[in-house]
């Protein structure tokens, strides 16, 4: 009877459930690392790493909250099983609108390490400033003044005036699976990594950073036969 029981919640919990593909690119294509591309002002860059934080969804319909989920997901592009957030597909079915952080709020920062993806040994958490970095983005650039050609973007910060959180909303489209193609190109443009090469501290800098890459969300639909990136 208990294993019959666990059975029928689980087939509930899954038809209940739904999955949101973050799906990171450059321009249309996917986002490859490791590999040279040219970006759309013509500067050649290599990425090897991209990672950030995205958190506290909310499906909302005439503007009003209709359904919540509040963990935190690191989403990392050389893991694509990190690409997938659950969410609650009956509620998600009744929005217009879905709102997610861009990044870890300041009432986590200062609630204390967590686990799962807020385990500070991922990799993701300043120890000397006690706090989460948003945004990993990491490569090389030939036109970097460096000697090793890289470039270092850590985006993050969650004291005023440097608190770099963003909340972005994007229109629901149909019933799912939904996508969110997630486009570093405009981050690294604004960053002119061919001089300033290094973001590695909540500033001004970091700041202004995150204000774009708040940009770098844009949703489109995805059909469930649909295994590729499609716009």
């Amino acid at each position: 009877m208990r294993s019959s029981f666990v059975c029928c919640l689980l087939i509930s919990t899954a038809l209940h459930a739904q999955l949101a593909r973050f799906v990171p690119c450059m321009g249309d294509q996917p986002l490859r690392l490791d590999t040279p591309i040219t970006l759309p002002d013509g500067t050649p860059v290599t990425i090897t790493q991209f990672r950030f934080y995205v958190g506290h969804f909310a499906f909302c319909r005439a503007g009003k909250v209709i359904s919540r989920n509040d963990a935190f997901h690191l989403i990392d592009a050389s893991d694509s099983s990190s690409f997938f957030v659950e969410l609650d597909a009956t509620t998600a079915a009744l929005g217009d609108s879905i709102s997610f952080l861009f990044g870890v709020d300041s009432l986590t920062n200062v609630s204390g390490a967590f686990g799962g993806d807020l385990d500070p040994t991922r990799g993701m958490y300043w120890a000397w400033n006690s706090g989460y970095i948003n945004l990993k983005l990491e490569g090389t650039c030939p036109a970097s003044p460096y000697a090793s050609h890289a470039f270092e973007l850590h985006l993050g910060g969650y004291l005023p005036p440097f608190a770099s959180a963003r909340r972005i909303v994007l229109p629901v489209s149909g019933s799912g699976p939904w996508a969110v193609a997630v486009d570093a190109a405009p981050l690294l443009e604004a960053a002119d990594i061919r001089t300033k090469c290094n973001v590695m501290s909540p500033g001004e800098a970091a700041l202004r950073l995150s204000s774009t890459a708040s940009s770098m969300f844009k949703h489109f639909f995805l059909s469930p036969e649909d295994d590729a990136f499609k716009r």
